[in-house]
């Protein structure tokens, strides 16, 4: 009736399925070689090491240390604490923690920026909050070295796993 195929009792299904390998790493690495930069909304909370090269505009919420030889854009909405090493660092959110720019650090309208401050030029809006000690960089300083980052990551427990 209706056209219908007999049913099979004994038929089993194949249900296996085959799942990614998930590193353990949680050093997020970031390579912009193009001239855009990229972008982290606000609804990413990361805790650990964000390492990066070329541009990145930040708007989470973020723990740990922050590497790059490029440009650091902290959004309006970010929430940062952390030790900080870039090229330049622009500052919109609210960033508790020291800050070694190479170039420059500029804290503007409304931001804040708990912890002390090494750069060649420093800039604090008249409506930024700064409440730090702030030291030049005599010159241009060189870029952060990526090495001792890389050497910290190969040593850690979560990359001697096989995988």
């Amino acid at each position: 009736m209706f056209n219908r195929t007999p049913s099979k009792k004994n038929e089993t299904l194949d249900t296996t399925f085959s799942y990614p390998e998930v590193q353990k790493d949680h050093t997020a690495r970031i390579d912009a070689s193009s001239p855009r930069t990229a972008m982290i909304t606000d609804q990413v909370e990361i805790k650990g090491m964000l390492a990066f090269d070329g541009a990145l505009e930040f708007n989470g919420v973020f723990e740990g240390e922050i590497i790059s030889q490029g440009t650091l854009t902290i959004g309006s909405e970010a929430v940062i604490k952390a030790e900080i090493q870039a090229a330049k660092v622009i500052i919109r959110g609210k960033v508790q923690g020291n800050i070694t720019a190479t170039e420059s650090v500029e804290v503007c309208d409304n931001a804040e920026l708990f912890g002390d401050v090494q750069t060649a030029k420093f800039i604090v809006a008249e409506a930024a909050t700064f409440r730090g000690r702030s030291d030049p960089i005599e010159g241009k300083a060189s870029a952060p070295e990526f090495a001792p980052v890389f050497r910290r990551l190969a040593a850690s427990p979560s990359s001697s796993r096989s995988k």
